[in-house]
């Protein structure tokens, strides 16, 4: 043993998203996937809540009136906006 002690390891904590959802959820292991909420708000402030709470996704901008893409990618966020970057659709995974 070195003459002051046991060496400490003190490593990094490193949390995924869904380690921090299982943890919030009581463990059921559940991301959230949909954004009723979001409805109304300004592109900006909707893309950094649904980020505050989903780090694994990524967004995909649309138009109010195009139709929800076809494949599904369950790290995708559609936003669909008007002319004025408001979101005029629930945004979901997929």
């Amino acid at each position: 043993m070195p003459a002051g002690g046991p060496k400490k390891n003190m490593g990094r904590l490193s949390l995924t998203a869904a380690a921090v959802a299982s943890a919030d959820d009581g463990g059921v292991g559940k991301l959230k996937s949909s954004w009723p909420e979001m409805v109304g708000k300004e592109m900006v402030e909707a893309v950094a809540i649904i980020m505050s709470q989903r780090q694994d996704v990524i967004f995909k901008f649309l138009q109010a009136d195009d139709p929800q893409p076809p494949d599904f990618d369950d790290h995708r966020v559609c936003l669909f906006l008007d002319e004025n970057l408001i979101v005029v659709r629930t945004p979901v995974v997929g």
